[in-house]
């Protein structure tokens, strides 16, 4: 049985982006509000900044985001 070569697949062009650098994801989560997790986010993202990490910093708390007031970042949207 003979291999059928195929092209690209559709990820290939992102790949190439990223290149030899991988994407690490990292969550901090807990089940209980209050409890410092939006400061750990954004002092852990500002100390991986200062190394040189390229950072996206989520907030994922739809109802009460509040990373953008303690790093006094003005949303446009």
């Amino acid at each position: 049985m003979q291999a059928i070569e195929c092209g690209p697949d559709q990820a290939e062009g992102l790949r190439r982006m990223v290149g030899a650098r991988p994407t690490r994801v990292i969550a901090i989560t807990s089940g209980k509000g209050g409890v410092g997790k939006t400061n750990v986010a954004a002092n852990l993202g500002i100390c991986l900044a200062a190394a040189g990490q390229r950072v996206l910093l989520v907030d994922a708390d739809l109802g009460l985001t509040n990373v953008d007031v303690l790093l006094d970042v003005k949303p446009r949207f």
